[in-house]
């Protein structure tokens, strides 16, 4: 009897137990609908993951401008004339001068005609998309990264014994996933000697890793249409600035060519370049050296170095 009598008491706690489970259940169920967080609400991982990725997009910025890059140019904006003067020299062969003026034009009407071709395909913004962009206003505002199709084109003139004429046309896109930006260009070139019609393929990944460091992966596809040369180069970067005006480029390389149909890797490379602000964000001066392995030379050490001076003017 006493047996029966514990066994009752313990099967009363399990049956209080089960019927409390299954009220919960049964609350959350019905419960959920009104509950239910709005499928646009933005979680606090995704407001952080928008503000690291601005900080990343920011330092990404600081470095292209400082080293005048096209991606400076074409994001930030710029209309500017861009004057460089080189020498490089490689072991086992003669130094090498060059000279080159470049004109970056923004093309207003076109960019608004191409900008509009591309938002009549997309939907409208609703209000919740709207509530999230005025909650990172203020970061937008200060390190926006702009995912829009953006259309730039420049001009440059190289002087040396055979003049040539470059011009250039180029589409971009960014992306973002977590910390990492993405970025695509689409380039198509024509040179008025010997090279003719160009077009260039390339995606980069940028991820900071402080205000003073950051990690770039770089892949080019580069096809010479003229020349029936195809040609690939894979590689990272990581960019050091050492003060407000002084930064440094480490930068390792491989590159791969198509000949006769099939794809060989042609070698790889390993530099440095030192990047120096002589006079308020107007002259410059690089000095690069680092180590080639072509595969023309049976993948043999062959150093360089090369020393540039630059002047900016513009925007």
């Amino acid at each position: 009897m006493k047996n029966w009598h514990l066994n009752r008491n313990g099967y009363n706690k399990a049956m209080r137990f089960t019927w409390l489970i299954f009220l919960m259940v049964t609350f959350n169920v019905w419960s959920s609908p009104a509950e239910e967080m709005d499928e646009h609400r933005i979680p606090i991982l995704d407001f952080a993951e928008d503000l690291f990725g601005h900080r990343a997009n920011n330092i990404a910025n600081d470095f292209d401008s400082f080293f005048a890059t096209d991606r400076a140019d074409d994001e930030l904006g710029r209309s500017r004339l861009r004057v460089r003067t080189s020498r490089s020299v490689n072991e086992g062969a003669k130094m090498a001068d060059d000279t080159r003026f470049s004109f970056n034009l923004r093309l207003p009407s076109l960019e608004q005609k191409f900008r509009k071709m591309v938002e009549s395909k997309k939907k409208k913004t609703d209000e919740s998309r709207v509530e999230h962009i005025r909650r990172l206003k203020t970061l937008e505002e200060v390190n926006k990264l702009d995912k829009k199709w953006l259309f730039r084109g420049n001009l440059s003139t190289n002087v040396s014994i055979h003049p040539s004429v470059t011009l250039r046309a180029r589409l971009r896109k960014s992306a973002q996933t977590g910390t990492l930006i993405h970025r695509f260009v689409q380039e198509a070139t024509w040179i008025s000697y010997r090279d003719g019609f160009r077009q260039r393929t390339s995606l980069s990944t940028d991820q900071s890793i402080s205000d003073d460091l950051l990690f770039r992966f770089n892949n080019t596809v580069d096809w010479r249409i003229s020349q029936k040369t195809f040609n690939t180069v894979h590689g990272p970067s990581l960019l050091h600035r050492l003060s407000d005006d002084e930064a440094m480029s480490y930068n390792f390389s491989g590159s791969t060519i198509v000949d006769g149909g099939l794809l060989y890797f042609n070698g790889w490379q390993l530099g440095t370049n030192y990047r120096l602000n002589i006079y308020h964000q107007v002259f410059y001066m690089d000095l690069g050296t680092g180590l080639n392995f072509p595969k023309s030379e049976s993948f043999r050490r062959s150093p360089y170095a090369m020393i540039q001076f630059e002047a900016l003017f513009g925007s």
